[in-house]
């Protein structure tokens, strides 16, 4: 088994992690051991899924799901960096092809 960087991205995540709910994306960057690149994706999106604090403050219905997406996957000797499951937030604007609990959408 390979070790691999996987940077991941998520986008229209509703967190109440300040107790004030909000539309927020991520980047978070996760070094696993797999066989191939399309495994190491997958087991960065289970540890995504799985992480304890981000499923406490996910507020997300249904009606308003969020994506998680790979950006990139690379085959790597060793750790470079401490960052291992760190996420980094960011606001995001019902522009950014996120939408807001209550919304109207046009259908």
């Amino acid at each position: 088994m390979a070790l691999y960087r996987v940077i991941s991205r998520g986008e229209n995540f509703l967190l109440n992690l300040t107790g004030e709910p909000e539309l927020l994306g991520f980047r978070a960057v996760h070094y696993v051991k797999a066989g191939s690149d399309e495994e190491a994706a997958r087991t960065a999106a289970i540890l995504i899924r799985k992480d304890r604090r981000l499923h406490g403050a996910l507020l997300n219905t249904p009606q308003n799901p969020n994506r998680l997406e790979c950006e990139s996957v690379k085959r790597v000797w060793w750790r470079r960096s401490s960052r291992h499951g760190q996420f980094d937030f960011w606001a995001m604007e019902p522009g950014d092809g996120a939408t807001v609990p209550g919304e109207a959408t046009d259908s």
